[in-house]
């Protein structure tokens, strides 16, 4: 065979193999998408969260753009997404994270895009920390899950006709029970009776955003919910009984006009640009082990997914920092342990690595040698991104654990914004080196910088024996 035709070869078998990987990647400011259906159906859907998106952070403040990384799974077929889907029922859903959030499709098609809009809503939701009533959870994402495009705007409150049709036909849920509903409630768990729980829940949501009367004390309404009371809180919002709210509510929808608004919406730079890259199979299947991986039903379809990932890349680290994850999640400390050294020895370059195996290490192994593996890992992670503060900080702590005193005060002291979270042990770490070092005054001065940050008795506890060392 001559050079040529063998190079031919290689080629057609390198292009078969990508021919093969039906799996594109679609990355845009704010989403990693992972599709089957297509570049076309992926850069439509991926624009169409980043509008929803802005809206909402327009809307309702930045405050939700500090949630963890948001990834979208868009399947061909429903035969694709069968063995992911909750329930023989569901064509979207949400699925809250370790490390990612995920919004699940089993299509791409914009005929999807109400039900995976819904669901984006309740990402959303759970990332703003602020618990809500079941009705107010469901009846907010289905009044932004027909969010409309125009142009640089958006239009919210269309009316969904399915739910117009609910409460023209069938009996309305009193009010009062209504707002009562949690997640066990026949209402919102039983199929037939679910239909006015969620048909009611967005004409009363819709009414509280949108009608003139209502939208003023809307967020009033929110921090009056905080008390757990949803009776009450709409008497101190609205000054009237819930009774007199559902009067409201049935004139709202039977009066002549139902409002909407429009928006403007500032979207991301480069959003008709997003990045492609076909042929990534195995970062698909990657993020479906760990999307299997969180739910409480699937940990043995999960571990399926991480042996045969490591079956059909044996030399990738990507597949064994993914296996230590799901170990460590597991508390199977040794089996993260050995998944977290082979990625390394295969060249990790995810410096986020290196920090989760220093701490196993330190938490699994208290000895010398642990400590000083621990100190080679961090050391990586800060070659690998020497901006991430968080690497800095363990390193730190891992100095004083070796005693070596002042690199510890060097690298803390390079961290500029710590978290009240770690204040304590960022502290106690420093004054401890400092009284090591032979500096009482200022180990003085950051225990007294700690103290307020020390809220468990274990943390105060360690305070103080470190004060009575320096008064001795």
């Amino acid at each position: 065979m001559t050079r040529a035709v063998r190079l031919l070869a290689v080629a057609c078998f390198a292009l078969q193999a990508a021919n093969q990987d039906p799996w594109l990647r679609i990355t845009s400011a704010n989403f990693e998408l992972f599709t089957t259906a297509g570049e076309r159906s992926g850069r439509d859907l991926i624009k169409h969260f980043e509008q929803v998106r802005s809206f909402f952070i327009q809307a309702f403040g930045a405050r939700l753009a500090l949630g963890k990384p948001a990834r979208i799974i868009a399947f061909r077929s429903e035969k694709e997404y069968r063995p992911y889907r909750p329930n023989e029922f569901a064509t979207a859903f949400y699925q809250p994270g370790a490390e990612h959030d995920f919004i699940v499709m089993q299509s791409g098609s914009g005929d999807h895009y109400d039900v995976a809009v819904h669901e984006f809503t309740h990402l959303l939701i759970h990332q703003s920390s602020q618990p809500v009533p079941v009705w107010l959870n469901e009846g907010m994402a289905e009044l932004y899950s027909n969010l409309a495009p125009a142009g640089s705007k958006i239009v919210v409150g269309k009316l969904i006709a399915g739910r117009v049709q609910t409460l023209l036909h069938e009996k309305w849920i009193d009010l009062r029970v209504l707002v009562s509903v949690d997640h066990t409630s026949p209402l919102y768990s039983e199929r037939s009776q679910a239909g006015m729980f969620y048909a009611e829940s967005w004409a009363l949501v819709h009414m509280l955003n949108l009608d003139t009367a209502y939208r003023p004390q809307f967020r009033a309404m929110l921090e009056a919910l905080k008390d757990g009371d949803a009776a009450a809180a709409f008497e101190r919002a609205y000054g009237k009984p819930i009774e007199r709210v559902q009067d409201d509510l049935r004139a709202y929808l039977t009066g002549n006009t139902i409002n909407a608004a429009v928006f403007d919406i500032q979207l991301p730079k480069a959003v008709d640009s997003p990045r492609i890259e076909p042929g990534a199979g195995l970062s698909a299947r990657l993020a479906l082990a760990e999307l299997l991986a969180n739910y409480r039903g699937r940990l043995e379809q999960a571990r399926a997914a991480y042996e045969q990932l490591a079956r059909d890349y044996p030399k990738r680290w990507e597949v064994e920092e993914g296996w230590a994850q799901f170990s460590w999640r597991q508390r199977k400390n040794d089996d993260a342990l050995r998944h977290f050294a082979r990625a390394a020895e295969l060249g990790c370059r995810h410096a986020g690595m290196f920090i989760d195996y220093a701490r196993i290490l330190e938490y699994s192994q208290r000895d010398q040698n642990a400590n000083q593996d621990a100190v080679a890992a961090l050391q990586t992670a800060i070659r690998l991104d020497p901006t991430l503060e968080e690497a800095h900080f363990e390193l730190g702590l891992a100095y004083v654990r070796v005693a070596r005193y002042a690199e510890a005060m060097g690298e803390l002291q390079q961290v500029k914004k710590v978290n009240p979270a770690q204040a304590s042990r960022y502290f106690y770490n420093l004054a401890y080196a400092s009284y090591r070092m032979g500096d009482a005054a200022k180990a003085r001065a950051f225990l007294e910088k700690g103290r307020p940050y020390a809220t468990n008795p274990e943390e105060a506890a360690q305070l103080d024996r470190l004060q009575h060392a320096l008064d001795r």
